[in-house]
């Protein structure tokens, strides 16, 4: 049975696909079977963080084709990257039949996975949150600012209100300690708890890294680095990815990965 994971933000810039690549990587590493769909559609750049060449992508599924095991790409991380495509405006604003058609497509290759993580457009747009509720489990990336609290809190508001979803954990990025990390889940917890019958979990933190950065420039996942200077960073991703096997599937009902 594949596990498959959302990772979303309420808005753009938190680090969200950097997030979806270092875990969907470290996941891989432990030995587990591994892919990556870049739902992040017309602004897909998982390939680009992979230093992965592609030539196809959902769009060639969707117009042109294309069988999904077309489209899938062996990386040299071991994870499986199913690409969104880049500058493609036609993709930017799928109706939920071409939506569909993609979560669809996805359950021939089901038997080959044990993780399935699914990098959201940024936002709370109708395809960020249709591809959101196909998973099992959501994580929210937020940072500690204002901003970023309402667009998360609109995004969970909408996947509780519209898709009965009642649990999700919550990652921190771009904190200064784990303290200031678990000050921000808790402020936003008790905004959230306050208006909202939803369970929220703390997934962990990601301390504002140089290495991070870097890691993006030279296209390779911080957690493939053999000599990290950062050890902090590793050891949170090594914790997260721990969280992540540990969820709890929530219950849910509607259109879902590999539910045939």
């Amino acid at each position: 049975m594949v596990r498959t994971i959302a990772i979303a933000s309420g808005k753009g810039g938190v680090g969200k696909s950097s997030v979806s690549v270092n875990c969907s990587v470290l996941l891989a590493k432990l030995g587990y079977k591994v892919a990556l769909l870049d739902a992040d559609f017309g602004m897909a750049n998982c390939h680009i963080m992979l230093d992965q060449k592609v030539e196809s992508s959902l769009q060639d599924l969707l117009e042109n084709g294309k069988h999904i095991d077309e489209i899938i790409y062996e990386t040299a991380s071991g994870v499986k990257l199913i690409p969104g495509g880049s500058g493609v405006i036609e993709l930017l604003n799928l109706d939920a039949s071409k939506r569909f058609e993609i979560i669809k497509s996805l359950n021939s290759v089901g038997d080959s996975l044990d993780f399935l993580i699914v990098d959201t457009p940024a936002g709370g747009s109708d395809a960020s949150i249709e591809f959101a509720a196909a998973c099992e489990n959501l994580i929210m990336v937020l940072v500690g600012e204002p901003t970023s609290f309402m667009d998360a809190y609109s995004f969970i508001k909408a996947m509780h209100l519209e898709k009965n979803y009642s649990r999700v954990s919550v990652l921190v990025n771009l904190s200064s300690s784990k303290n200031d990390a678990l000050k921000s889940f808790n402020s936003f917890k008790d905004i959230a708890t306050k208006f909202l019958d939803v369970e929220l979990e703390f997934a962990g933190w990601l301390p504002n890294s140089a290495e991070m950065k870097n890691s993006i420039l030279t296209r390779k996942p911080v957690v493939l680095q053999n000599k990290p200077r950062d050890k902090t960073l590793n050891d949170n991703f090594e914790s997260i990815a721990e969280h992540i096997k540990d969820l709890r599937p929530c219950s849910l009902s509607g259109i879902q990965f590999f539910n045939g």
